[in-house]
């Protein structure tokens, strides 16, 4: 059993010298240490090109009581619950960087195609990295749905669109009646530049809905933000955590969770379901392109009797995940393909 949190453990984001910082107070590798990395990597393979076998293409709305997750591509994920039509940063472009032509290169394309994706009320924007905030995605989802996109404080000004509300740690927005959208802690970083480090607000989302509660945890690494954010909101009906971008440990574990890390967060949340994100999208770190999914599969394999968050899955991109308060895995995998 964990122990409870004190009650000021996690309050509203901490700014103070000019900068955001992690509730934990652990400060990120500096340049230094970056310059290490970059001069003794060692890289696992990666494929050039990978091309998804097609799947059925999502549905328009769903409001069935349940909540439909489909992953498309890194953190991309379009949740239908409600009637709503929530996409998770999108990012659609080849190339994740400050211009079309640099920055590292998608080895397979978005499962969904933009236009085969059904028009989006709600962006969930988690922080401003290129490869979860992606201007040229934004752009065309503001011009074709004009959506809300919810963010964290100070990043709206990277956002191209008028219809941006920003957020502060457990700040939450009203999308609508009996649906609410709530920004929580994570821990991570910020910066588009060289001299923009943290001076935005990163973090996750906790989706209230009649069908149940999602958390989107963006890009974070380990903490005790995941038991803060349990026993604020109770248990979560579906969680969307990152397994990928983790190695080398002794630089990337300040930033990004591994797939044991990620584990432990579902079972802290006492996620019904859990799906897998933020993997063999971008090579955007040292572990091999299968790494993520493999050394998952492991860590799952050693809980037993698949206790609350045991449910963790790696979809095939472009799969439907249909979840329902309460309902098992195997009832759960038989409504995949519905």
């Amino acid at each position: 059993m964990t122990t409870p949190l004190p009650p000021n453990a996690f309050a509203a984001a901490s700014f103070h010298h000019g900068a955001f910082h992690n509730a934990s107070g652990r400060e990120k590798h500096g340049l230094a240490n970056a310059l290490r990395w970059m001069l003794t990597r060692s890289r696992g393979p990666w494929p050039t090109h990978v091309e998804d076998v097609p799947v059925a293409l999502p549905v328009d709305r769903v409001d069935d009581g349940s909540i439909r997750a489909t992953v498309i591509g890194h953190a991309t994920v379009l949740v239908q619950v409600d009637g709503l039509n929530i996409l998770t940063d999108p990012v659609m472009s080849a190339r994740i960087g400050p211009t079309p032509w640099t920055g590292p290169k998608r080895v397979r394309p978005p499962a969904v195609p933009f236009e085969a994706i059904p028009a989006i009320d709600v962006v969930l924007l988690s922080h401003d990295h290129y490869d979860h905030l992606d201007r040229p995605t934004l752009r065309r989802l503001v011009a074709r749905d004009n959506p809300k996109i919810l963010t964290g404080l100070r990043v709206g000004k990277a956002v191209p669109s008028k219809n941006v509300v920003e957020l502060d740690w457990w700040q939450g927005h009203a999308i609508r009646d009996g649906v609410t959208a709530t920004y929580v802690p994570a821990e991570h970083f910020s910066g588009r530049g060289l001299f923009d480090r943290d001076k935005t607000l990163w973090g996750g989302f906790v989706l209230e809905t009649p069908a149940g509660k999602v958390y989107f945890a963006g890009d974070t690494a380990a903490g005790t933000h995941f038991q803060a954010i349990r026993e604020r909101f109770g248990a979560m009906t579906l969680s969307l955590l990152p397994i990928g971008a983790y190695a080398p440990r002794w630089f990337m574990d300040r930033v990004h969770m591994d797939p044991d890390e990620a584990l432990q967060a579902s079972l802290t949340l006492e996620s019904q379901t859990t799906l897998a994100i933020h993997f063999a999208t971008f090579n955007l770190a040292d572990d091999a392109y299968d790494a993520p999914t493999h050394a998952l599969a492991r860590a799952v394999s050693h809980l037993v009797d698949h206790p609350p968050g045991g449910d963790f899955r790696v979809l095939p991109f472009g799969e439907a995940a249909i979840v329902r308060i309460g309902e098992g895995r195997e009832a759960a995998a038989r409504r995949r393909y519905a």
